[in-house]
């Protein structure tokens, strides 16, 4: 399971105008910060409840105090996807925002499940994703300058992904 938080509407609409000036294609799917993933399987029939609990918790933080994600610059990750990292400030935030969600998974799940290793607040920097590649182009460097300027988005509903 990955738990995210989606860019806000108006700008996924800016981050797609961004992709589209730069030769990708419209994207459909929500852009996301992905803060974390839950490292063991989730049984099935517990696995939206939990979601639902995780995510409720973590929307309670964003609405108190709105995230903003502010591009530090643009790179290949995993060896499959483009991301935007953030700048140090956006990642000082996120790192902390990563370590409540590793103690509220443990706390939710009474010590049964935890975050990827990973994905925990020393090893991790959550990152904006934007498009899946086998191998970056020539269509990077132009990322790369639009990460230069350091557009912010704001990060504002939180959501889960099971993978099965």
């Amino acid at each position: 399971m990955a738990i995210k938080i989606n860019v806000a509407q108006k700008d996924q609409e800016a981050l797609n105008r961004i992709l589209v000036a730069r030769g990708y294609s419209y994207q459909r799917r929500k852009f996301h910060c992905t803060l974390g993933f839950i490292e063991k399987g989730i049984p099935e029939e517990e696995a939206h409840t939990f979601g639902q609990s995780i995510c409720h918790e973590l929307q309670k933080l964003v609405d108190v105090e709105p995230l903003l994600y502010e591009v530090g610059k643009a790179v290949p990750l995993f060896g499959r996807v483009l991301v935007f990292l953030p700048t140090a400030r956006s990642e000082k935030h996120l790192k902390k925002l990563n370590l409540w969600l590793f103690h509220k998974v443990q706390e939710i799940s009474e010590d049964r499940w935890g975050l990827n290793k990973e994905t925990l607040s020393e090893n991790y920097t959550p990152h904006l994703t934007l498009w899946h590649t086998h191998r970056p182009d020539h269509r990077l460097k132009k990322l790369e300058e639009v990460a230069n300027t350091h557009p912010t988005y704001h990060l504002t509903n939180t959501a889960y992904v099971i993978f099965n």
